[in-house]
C-alpha cells in the first residue's frame, strides 16, 4: 500500500488495539450451510464466478521471459497461458484442434507446443504451426486454427485470465482496473513484478472452496484455534477492512506492533508490523507479509461441492539475500498452520453442513471481510440467500 494509506490504516490498526475494538460490518449476516454443499449452486457458481469472471493466475514473475508458460485448469477449463516471443501475456484453451489434448503440462520454457497426441505444434502466440501427415491434412486452414484465445491481461504486477473463449469482436484484454477497483492502487505500490516465485504447494482438502478463502478473512478464531502456533504474533479479532468493488482488503496486526508508539508519525514503519490480506474476487488471496508474497487460490471441485484444490504459491524479494531454509521454514509455517489446523477443522465443519442439522451460519459484524465476500458472492450469482 502507498505511504499515506500505511499511516491511515496502521492508525486505524493502533485504535482499535487500544479501544479494544475492530472494524464493524454493518449488519449480522445469515448464511445458508446448504451454499456449501448444493450441487445446483456449484454448478452456478462454476459458470457465472469461474467463467465470466477474471481469474487471478499469479503474480507477473510466474511467466517471467518470453517462452515461460503455465497450464492448469481453472474450474473445468484448461488454460494455457504464455509469455510470447515479443514480451506479450497470452492465454488460450488448452486443447489441441485437431482431437482436443492437452498442448502443454504443469509450467516451464518452450519456443512451442507439441500436441502428444499426433504431433501438431503451435507457438507461444497459439498459432498452428504445422500439422503431422501433410496429405491427410491437405488444405486445412492453419491461420483459422490456432489454439482457442482467452482473454487475459498482465498489469500491476499481476497475471489475470478470463476462463471463456474471446467472443467474436471482443477484446482479448480485460479490462482488470475495472474489475479490482480502488485496490488496484495499494496493489500496485507492493511491487508485485519485483517478487519472483519461490515455491508452489497444491492440496485437496474435503471442503467447499469457499471455505478455503473463509480461513483467511477474519481474525476473529486465531486467539483460538491457533493459540499454541501463530496467535502469540498476532492481535486477534481485531483488524481493518476496506471494501473495493467485488474484492476487498483485511488487515491484522502483529503484536510487534507496540514497538513503533513511541517514535513521531513520520518515522513510524507500520509495514513490517501488519499483514494485509487482499480478497481477490473471487478464489483468491494475495498475502503481504514482512518480507513476502503469498497467494493463496481455492477451485471447486469439478463434481463435487465438497472438494477443492487449493494452491498457495510464495514469492520472494528479488534483492533478497537469505538463504533457502529462510523461505523453506515461512513455506513450513504457513502450510502447517493451514494444514494441520484451519483445514482440518473445515473438513469437519463441511461434514455438519451436509449432514442438515443446522440451516445457517452466523457471521458476527466483528467479521466484515467475510460478509463482504459472500454478499459480493450474492450480487455476483444474482441470488438473495
Amino acid at each position: 500500500m502507498e505511504r499515506q494509506e500505511e499511516l491511515a490504516v496502521g492508525r486505524r490498526l493502533l485504535g482499535h488495539i487500544d479501544g479494544r475494538t475492530t472494524d464493524l460490518a454493518d449488519a449480522l449476516f445469515r448464511n445458508r450451510t446448504v451454499n456449501y454443499s448444493c450441487r445446483e449452486r456449484a454448478a452456478l457458481e462454476r459458470e457465472r464466478l469461474f467463467r465470466e469472471l477474471p481469474i487471478l493466475m499469479g503474480l507477473s514473475t510466474r511467466l517471467a521471459k518470453p517462452g515461460d508458460y503455465l497450464a492448469e485448469d481453472v474450474a473445468g477449463m484448461p488454460v494455457l497461458m504464455t509469455r510470447g516471443a515479443d514480451g506479450e501475456v497470452r492465454a488460450f484453451a488448452n486443447i489441441c484442434r485437431h482431437r482436443g489434448a492437452p498442448v502443454a503440462q504443469g509450467c516451464g520454457n518452450a519456443r512451442a507446443f507439441t500436441c502428444p497426441y499426433h504431433g501438431w505444434t503451435y507457438d507461444t502466440a497459439g498459432k498452428l504451426l504445422g500439422t503431422t501427415d501433410k496429405v491427410g491434412f491437405a488444405g486445412l486452414d492453419l491461420a483459422s486454427h490456432g489454439l482457442v484465445r482467452l482473454p487475459a491481461v498482465e498489469k500491476h504486477g499481476l497475471l489475470y485470465v478470463r476462463p471463456k473463449p474471446v467472443a467474436q469482436g471482443e477484446s482479448t484484454r480485460i479490462d482488470i482496473d475495472a474489475t479490482l477497483g480502488p485496490v488496484a492502487a495499494a496493489l500496485a505500490a507492493l511491487k508485485p513484478e519485483t517478487y519472483p516465485l519461490y515455491s508452489t504447494d497444491r492440496v485437496k482438502p474435503r471442503i467447499n472452496w469457499k471455505f478455503a478463502i473463509d480461513t483467511f478473512l477474519e481474525g476473529y478464531h486465531i486467539p483460538h484455534l491457533h493459540r499454541k502456533t501463530i496467535a502469540p504474533y498476532f492481535i486477534g479479532n481485531s483488524g481493518t477492512f476496506d471494501a473495493s468493488g467485488l474484492n476487498g482488503r483485511f488487515c491484522v496486526a502483529k503484536t510487534s506492533i507496540d514497538e513503533i508508539r513511541g517514535k513521531p508519525e513520520a518515522e513510524r514503519n507500520y509495514r513490517q508490523h501488519i499483514v494485509a490480506v487482499y480478497q481477490l474476487f473471487p478464489n483468491a488471496l494475495l498475502i503481504w507479509q514482512l518480507d513476502h508474497i503469498e497467494v493463496w487460490r481455492a477451485f471447486p471441485g469439478r463434481d463435487d461441492p465438497s472438494h477443492c484444490e487449493v494452491e498457495m504459491t510464495i514469492y520472494k524479494p528479488t534483492d533478497s539475500t537469505r538463504p533457502d531454509s529462510y523461505w523453506e521454514k515461512n513455506r513450513d509455517i504457513a502450510i502447517r498452520t493451514v494444514m494441520e489446523e484451519d483445514f482440518p477443522l473445515g473438513e469437519r465443519m463441511q461434514i455438519g453442513f451436509e449432514s442438515g442439522a443446522a440451516e445457517e451460519v452466523i457471521y458476527g459484524r466483528n467479521e466484515p471481510s467475510l460478509v463482504h465476500f459472500h454478499t459480493s458472492i450474492r450480487n455476483a450469482l444474482g441470488v438473495s440467500a
